[in-house]
């Protein structure tokens, strides 16, 4: 399995927007995807930055580039909220991964969140 990790943000007042945006658009779009296998959004809500983590099966699906159009409206709805400042994207072998059960849900969903 591989791990792709894409960072970036929005501004604090703009986080929640971008958590919808996250749990509404974009990873109802990436479970459209071949060899798509879960994901992680990961928040800072003080600075609103943000880190996704998305698990593929092979390095060639976690590499490619997405195009659907469910993807490009999500990254489209993304862009309108997002800062603009983003990290390189990383490409990440996984050698381990363990979920408690309880870890199924987030602690605190934001509002307007699924």
């Amino acid at each position: 399995m591989y791990a792709m990790v894409v960072q970036g943000g929005a501004t604090p007042d703009n986080r929640d927007d971008m958590n919808v945006a996250v749990t509404e658009l974009l990873i109802p779009a990436l479970q459209s995807e071949a060899g798509f296998r879960g994901a992680v959004n990961l928040e800072d809500r003080a600075t609103g930055h943000g880190m996704m983590l998305t698990f593929w099966d092979t390095e060639d699906q976690a590499l490619r580039p997405l195009s659907s159009p469910a993807f490009r409206d999500a990254l489209s709805a993304i862009l309108r909220i997002s800062t603009g400042e983003r990290a390189p994207t990383h490409c990440w072998h996984v050698n381990a991964v363990l979920f408690d059960a309880k870890a199924a849900e987030p602690a605190a969903k934001a509002a307007g969140s699924i």
